[in-house]
């Protein structure tokens, strides 16, 4: 007996020692994967061919292969083999398909194992199901970009206690922010943009959160404190209400209670009393001042007489008014200029800073020889025999405001269309202003708009160009969903980030101040025309001239849809931007600036009007740090097929980001470094597409 208990407890032991090791290999039942295609069929309304179509079919094993790859196709994704859960399934797909049913949430979480749920970009209808709360080990789930209606569940989607992101954004949810979300306490990622939630915003306590988005919704009330580190471009867009610090205007105090407001009704009333007596004091002390210089005014004019009288009795009296003054001949023609155009769109202040100028100050007019530029014939006909008062008469029609000015629609009488920048930068001086647009008229590049004329007077200035009218990349990125802009492919993408790469290089290398005036890449010439290179090199200790403000908004399109830089040298960029002296300042941020229009043009998602594309980097960065890097990309591009390469994209990306900020020990790259790479991807890209042809 003795030595069968012994053996008995020794097979125990070995059975122990090697439970870690000899676990059987899990399977999906039958009953799974009927229950997961019937939760297809329901996302396809109701057709019961649609599973087919995918690849789902409940008499394969998904997971029947010995890798993460599923006998389903892509849109589904196993555990590995040396996993705890091999044999079920890990990631469900549905991306940008097309369907327009329901959401299943019974068949769904049928799946023991599900970690992840993505139905990203088609038009579900209906509600988000209460039932998503039985897939108890989900970690992501993306709804975003449908038509779902309804409140959160927030009772349901606060028991999934392992959720790390949830996506919600770009659908018709309404009601209140679920507050129960604080209890998910490793959720790192919240994104519920472009919504119909009320109320206010709850405050998530969530130390693990890394990105919150609840902009463009109908929120109201107070930025909670635990969610103040996030920018403005997560609150932005909602009711007048909202507010807060960082990234709103301070909320208004409290109403006081009745006690207090007792209180201050008797301070009030004493104030009054006090106040009134004050005023009457002052009231003897004022008609006794009037009197006082009524009788000094009599005196003076009694003795004026008097004067007046001796001389006109001696010789002639010279008339007060002489019209040959040229300072007030001057001001009277400005202020009439000024008075027709008070119908019109300009702005007074233009109006009155021109008859306030001396008469040194006029309209610049920048002339221009050679054909590099992309200025029509009719706008630099038009900009050649323009004047100031041409300006003010023309009919105007506001474009957009922004934070250093507003821009202008001006049709002048030969009856070309001109844009008008007024910009409000007191930083610099006009003689600096004069010398920086003369500069940048020199330096012409096919994708750079040049200026036709400026004009400075006082706190005003205004810059004169061809008027675009295709719009700016902002405008086609991010225009509304009724727009009939087709939404920009691979390839478009990359001409735009290659051309605003070579034209920012150009820019760079020619008003350095360093002589060289040229620059050269695979898609641009390095022999520029005459007269066009010698831009400073007269002048080798001319500070660079930066862009200042590159951005979306600011790449506009010619009548054959090339892009073009506009507003070149408008704004001076502060000099703490990008570190290194003021002469490098400038330029690095023009390489920050252009690595946030890369995440613009990838991701698809924009910045803030008054940001400096913070928010979108650090939101790229997060994901990227999940290795979760094709959830950057813009799903516009991921659905365009085998044309698209996807490695490129990582390449383009990659470049960004060096933009953006350079890592520990490396220097960041210049404009001309970067407009290389660029180029280097074009290539590679021509290439793959000359191998597919």
């Amino acid at each position: 007996m003795g030595r069968i208990r012994i053996l008995a407890a020794a097979v125990v032991l070995a059975l122990l020692a090697c439970w870690p090791t000899c676990e059987v290999r899990g399977k999906e039942t039958d009953d799974v994967l009927t229950s997961l295609v019937e939760f297809l069929a329901t996302l396809a309304g109701g057709d019961p061919a649609a599973p087919q179509r995918i690849g789902w079919n409940a008499s394969v094993d998904p997971c029947a292969g010995t890798g993460v790859a599923s006998q389903w196709g892509k849109t589904v994704t196993c555990f590995d083999t040396t996993e705890t859960n091999a044999g079920h399934v890990k990631k469900i797909e549905l991306e940008a398909l097309g369907l327009s049913g329901t959401i299943d949430a019974a068949s769904l979480c049928a799946a023991p194992a599900l970690r992840v749920v993505s139905l990203q970009g088609n038009a579900l209808r209906g509600e988000l199901p209460a039932g998503v709360s039985a897939c108890s080990g989900l970690t992501h789930l993306y709804v975003d970009g449908n038509r779902l209606s309804g409140p959160l569940p927030g009772s349901s989607v606060s028991q999934l206690r392992k959720l790390l992101v949830l996506d919600v954004s770009r659908n018709d949810f309404s009601g209140e922010l679920p507050a129960g979300l604080s209890a998910v306490h490793g959720l790192k990622r919240f994104i519920a943009n472009d919504n119909q939630f009320v109320g206010t915003v709850p405050d998530f306590n969530l130390p693990s959160l890394e990105n919150f988005t609840v902009s463009n919704n109908n929120l109201t009330g107070p930025i909670p404190q635990s969610l103040q580190r996030f920018g403005s471009e997560s609150f932005s867009g909602n009711a007048a209400g909202m507010c807060g610090e960082p990234a709103l205007s301070a909320c208004p105090l409290p109403p006081p209670n009745d006690e207090t407001a007792d209180q201050d009704e008797e301070d009030k009333e004493s104030k009054s009393r006090r106040t009134r007596r004050v005023l009457m004091y002052l009231g003897y002390a004022l008609l006794g001042a009037v009197i006082l210089g009524f009788v000094v005014y009599k005196i003076c004019s009694r003795k004026r007489k008097n004067k007046l009288g001796r001389k006109s009795r001696g010789g002639k009296v010279k008339d007060a008014f002489d019209s040959s003054d040229p300072t007030t001949t001057t001001t009277m023609t400005a202020s009439k200029s000024a008075s027709a155009a008070s119908a019109y769109s300009l702005p007074a202040s233009v109006e009155r800073s021109a008859a306030a100028a001396p008469s040194t100050s006029s309209l610049v007019v920048l002339r221009r020889s050679g054909t590099a530029s992309v200025t029509s014939t009719a706008a630099a006909a038009a900009a050649k025999e323009l004047r100031f008062e041409d300006l003010l008469k023309s009919p105007a029609e506001l474009l957009g405001r922004g934070r250093y000015g507003s821009s202008y629609k001006v049709v002048v009488p030969s009856g070309a269309a001109l844009a008008v920048k007024r910009v409000k930068d007191a930083s610099v001086s006009d003689d600096e202003f004069r010398r920086r647009m003369e500069r940048v008229a020199r330096a012409r590049h096919p994708a750079v708009l040049p200026p036709l004329a400026f004009y400075c007077a006082a706190q005003e200035k205004l810059v004169v160009y061809e008027f675009l009218a295709n719009g700016s990349l902002a405008k086609i990125l991010h225009g509304s969903i009724e727009s009939s802009q087709a939404p920009l492919d691979w390839p478009a993408r990359l001409h735009i980030a290659a051309k605003v790469a070579d034209g920012m290089a150009f820019m760079h290398s020619s008003l350095r101040g360093d002589g060289s005036g040229s620059y050269s890449s695979s898609s641009t010439p390095s022999t520029p025309s005459s007269g066009e290179a010698a831009t400073d090199g007269a002048n080798a200790n001319a500070v660079a001239v930066a862009h200042g403000s590159l951005k979306s908004s600011n790449i506009l399109f010619t009548a054959s849809m090339e892009p073009c830089v506009s507003e070149y040298g408008v704004i001076a960029p502060p000099p703490q931007l990008g570190g290194g002296s003021s002469r490098s300042s400038g330029l690095r941020a023009d390489v920050r600036a252009y690595g946030v229009l890369l995440l613009e043009l990838l991701t698809g998602k924009c910045t803030a009007a008054q940001g400096d594309g913070a928010e979108l980097a650090r939101w790229v960065t997060s994901v990227i740090r999940e290795e979760w890097t094709a959830e950057v990309f813009d799903r516009a591009l991921l659905s365009r097929g085998a044309a698209v390469s996807e490695q490129r994209m990582v390449q383009l990306l990659q470049v960004a980001m060096r933009c953006v900020e350079a890592s520990p020990g490396e220097a960041p790259p210049t404009m001309r470094e970067v407009a290389g790479m660029v180029n280097a991807i074009v290539e590679e890209d021509d290439r793959s597409l000359s191998a597919e042809a």
